[in-house]
């Protein structure tokens, strides 16, 4: 008999994150549970999709940030129907971690964090965290970096288990051999760097931190094209790598990002980090790599987890991610790099793997 447990996030409606809890209800009799709006964004839809879980959705006061949202029908959902485990995907100074927290009894509380800094902690004086932490069983952090920072938040340091990092869908992200004609067909403007010469890329925010300008130089240097997609959060950046060479598609869609990747011979996260910003992860490196396009990246936050120390460079640092662009000149060098990166990504980042790390990691405590 499987183990029940239930699931909280304010992006529970969010299609896009379906594929993991569809792999955690292979293990686990899951319930998860949301916002019907978030940040703006009604998901009751999704509730009535069908997902192949069972996913319940309730109306939220606050619910424009995770910080502040919170829902009495839920709350009141997790007390009449108490799981064997509890697992709060939310940050640990929230309002609703805090409350969901309450709601433990002996449930086995689970909680995910990427926290990456010290707000609202108020120099450890935060009662409502504190007691997140002390009723918490497990706590995942991100990366490692998460994990040094939820222990300067006053995290007791036995209950942080090893990093668990985003996954990736086998089943959204694989190669597609006819990528760039479909791609072409969709933005003819991709003809300007589809060609003979080794093609580099980037999907996501356009944002000063991502380091898309750094890139552009780099790409520029090594006198290779470069493709961008995402939509524009600094519209001086989207000018300034335009001006540099490169084409900028939208923001795409799920399939859409699958062509794009496959499109690609090397992908690149380039972000460089703010006193308030770290990044978590970098799932767009592991879904590229499950496109068949080898990742390089910036050894910030997760980054160097999911890539490889091997595959990184210093942010901002034009002349080093030039370089490193020329060493996957080879298609010989792509291909060694792809297999290793492939390897470690389906051992420790394919949404399988991770349910079953979680299964792992609860069901020595769970109780009848």
């Amino acid at each position: 008999m499987k183990p029940r447990l239930t699931l909280v996030w304010h992006e529970a409606g969010n299609a896009l994150y379906h594929d993991r809890f569809r792999e955690l209800a292979k293990l686990f009799e899951l319930t998860v549970l949301g916002p019907a709006v978030f940040a703006g964004v009604d998901y009751a839809a999704s509730a009535k999709e069908h997902p192949g879980f069972d996913l319940k959705l309730f109306k939220a006061h606050a619910s424009g940030h995770w910080l502040s949202y919170v829902s009495p029908a839920m709350l009141a959902y997790i007390r009449a129907n108490k799981p064997q485990v509890l697992y709060v995907h939310e940050e640990p100074h929230s309002l609703t971690a805090a409350l969901a927290a309450l709601l433990k009894r002996d449930s086995i509380l689970v909680l995910e964090s990427s926290a990456i800094n010290m707000k609202g902690n108020f120099f450890g004086l935060n009662l409502a965290e504190r007691s997140v932490y002390a009723h918490a069983d497990i706590i995942f952090p991100k990366n490692a970096e998460v994990a040094g920072v939820l222990q300067a938040r006053g995290a007791d340091r036995a209950k942080i288990a090893a990093p668990l990092g985003n996954g990736v869908s086998l089943d959204s992200f694989r190669p597609i051999e006819t990528a760039r004609a479909q791609l072409q067909a969709l933005f003819p403007q991709t003809a300007e760097v589809f060609g003979d010469a080794m093609l580099v890329g980037f999907a996501g925010r356009i944002w000063r931190p991502k380091g898309l300008e750094t890139l552009a130089r780099a790409a520029r240097q090594a006198q290779v094209p470069l493709l961008l997609c995402g939509p524009v959060s600094d519209a001086d950046v989207a000018t300034t790598v335009q001006q540099l060479g490169a084409v900028l598609l939208p923001a795409l869609n799920k399939a859409q990002l699958a062509l794009f990747y496959s499109a690609l011979d090397l992908f690149v996260l380039p972000s460089e980090p703010t006193p308030n910003w770290r990044e978590q992860f970098g799932r767009v490196c592991a879904e590229a790599v499950f496109c068949g396009t080898p990742a390089i990246g910036s050894n910030v936050g997760g980054i160097p987890g999911v890539v490889g120390e091997q595959a990184t460079f210093t942010p901002a640092n034009v002349d080093e991610l030039a370089a490193k662009i020329e060493t996957l000149k080879s298609d010989q060098a792509r291909a060694d790099l792809l297999q290793t990166q492939r390897q470690h990504i389906d051992s420790n980042f394919s949404w399988s793997a991770l349910a079953n790390r979680i299964l792992a990691e609860t069901a020595g405590r769970i109780k009848g």
